[in-house]
């Protein structure tokens, strides 16, 4: 007579699935993410050898953040239909749409149609792919440079985009990091303003679009360590340290509360050298 397997035993064996799957199941996340931030990582890489080579055909300048309706689609004097941000001028370099996303979040699947921004009414702000990309452009640290006076009291330079040789440490001048549009799950904005990237409300995510978020919102995903291209060519990670941060919870235990605070605190952590500052040459 065969011996059956008893309730008792049944449930023990289903108990310990449950129990080992409980262990092995966060690891297999931990794996899928890492090799999500490796793709990333490679991805960046790729993305700033891809801005060196377009300077090295445009006499060592950076390339320009913004685009422009040059007339390509008849009809269309809309510059947001146009693919000729940072992203399409050194895609031919790249020769990959998918780069310019991180695979850490989700991503668009479809490079031919335009994306409503949902944080407008829907008769406005229709976008082409290269302008809602992950991967975003520091704009005022390695691309731009400001006349004028800026935030800390320093006089403007030329007004222009930055030759790549006016960097005083390229190695460790962010030029292209992830970033998070309020809470759209595929998509963000193709720029970010380093003056405002760099001084976050550190616990809080922002719902809507918000110059302030949108470098460290992409702690959804990368917690303690974010991930960046330089503007010497390299890809790396950076830590929560290199933001100022503010807290709306607990205010006094902020870094900066005002802009003169800001300043003094990029300025005492040398933090400018990452972030750069659109009004200086370096």
């Amino acid at each position: 007579m065969k011996k059956a397997f008893t309730l008792i035993e049944l449930l023990v064996v289903i108990a310990i699935i449950a129990i080992l799957a409980a262990i092995l199941f966060p690891v297999f996340a931990q794996a899928k993410f890492a090799a999500k931030k490796t793709a990333s990582l490679s991805g960046l890489k790729q993305v700033a050898l891809g801005l060196q080579m377009y300077s090295n055909d445009f006499d060592d300048t950076a390339v320009p953040d913004y685009g422009y309706a040059d007339g390509s689609i008849a009809g269309d004097t809309d510059l947001y239909h146009y693919n000729n941000t940072w992203v399409g001028r050194t895609f031919p370099y790249v020769k990959n749409n998918a780069i310019y996303f991180d695979k850490a979040f989700s991503e668009i699947n479809d490079y031919k149609k335009l994306y409503q921004d949902p944080y407008y009414p829907t008769s406005f702000y229709t976008y082409s792919w290269a302008w809602v990309t992950t991967f975003s452009l520091n704009v005022d640290g390695y691309s731009h440079s400001y006349s004028g006076n800026g935030y800390c009291g320093e006089t403007g330079s030329s007004g222009n985009y930055r030759s790549l040789t006016s960097f005083q440490d390229p190695a460790q001048r962010l030029a292209v990091t992830p970033t998070r549009y309020g809470a759209i799950t595929n998509w963000s904005w193709v720029r970010f303003q380093a003056v405002d990237a760099s001084w976050p409300t550190f616990d809080a995510y922002a719902s809507t679009f918000s110059w302030y978020q949108l470098v460290s919102d992409a702690r959804k995903q990368y917690n303690v360590k974010f991930i960046g291209a330089y503007a010497d060519g390299h890809a790396g990670n950076y830590g929560p340290e290199k933001f100022v941060k503010y807290y709306s919870q607990n205010p006094s235990a902020s870094e900066a509360t005002t802009r003169a605070q800001w300043c003094t605190q990029m300025t005492n952590r040398n933090l400018f050298t990452f972030w750069g500052d659109a009004y200086t040459d370096n």
